[in-house]
């Protein structure tokens, strides 16, 4: 589970990042956006959904976003086809209101592809044995929240396509510059899964 805001957080602004980011921030005072983003998070609430009691449907992802109280799930249906993956995906607003999207893998371009494609598509590569829920789902909820952290937004669209590789290239060359070799090795591997 990965909850944006918190655990991707401290990823973004830590060690080495810290420092170079607050040589970075356009006419700001990093401290302060810093100091005020974290007051947003604690105030901030999120529900996260996911069992989907009685449907018969099987939970493989949920993840909760604070900043905007939104939540998404990716389930297996009664009648998942391994050999033609198609995902139910759930997407809840802060209110609840919840809308739901069927989503055929084989479908999915990850260079033009939203969030609840990649959900899809990341939790397929974890189910059918190409990757670790590290590997696959948890790279594209952090990759998300880079993408987020960058338009500074605050929100989290699903439904706003992206080219992941590229925000996933980039991801790989910030830490090889930053002598993360460990995490330019894995954003590699993770770049591999998504070029088809």
């Amino acid at each position: 589970m990965s909850v944006n805001g918190i655990g991707t957080a401290g990823y973004l602004v830590s060690g080495y990042e810290i420092r170079k980011s607050e040589k970075n921030v356009a006419e700001g005072n990093f401290a302060k956006q810093a100091a005020e983003a974290a007051q947003a998070a604690v105030q901030a609430t999120a529900a996260l959904h996911g069992a989907d009691e009685g449907a018969g449907d099987i939970t493989i992802f949920s993840c909760a976003e604070i900043v905007s109280g939104s939540s998404i799930s990716v389930y297996k249906t009664q009648d998942f086809n391994p050999e033609n993956p198609v995902y139910k995906v759930k997407i809840w607003d802060k209110s609840g209101n919840v809308t739901e999207r069927m989503v055929d893998v084989s479908k999915v371009d990850p260079k033009n592809c939203d969030t609840v494609e990649m959900y899809a598509y990341t939790a397929n590569l974890k189910e059918s044995g190409k990757g670790s829920f590290e590997d696959t789902v948890l790279k594209a909820a952090v990759a998300k929240s880079v993408k987020d952290a960058e338009s500074r937004s605050g929100a989290w669209s699903f439904s706003e396509k992206f080219d992941w590789t590229k925000i996933v290239n980039d991801l790989m060359q910030s830490a090889y510059s930053c002598g993360d070799l460990k995490g330019y090795m894995g954003w590699k591997m993770f770049l591999g899964l998504l070029d088809k």
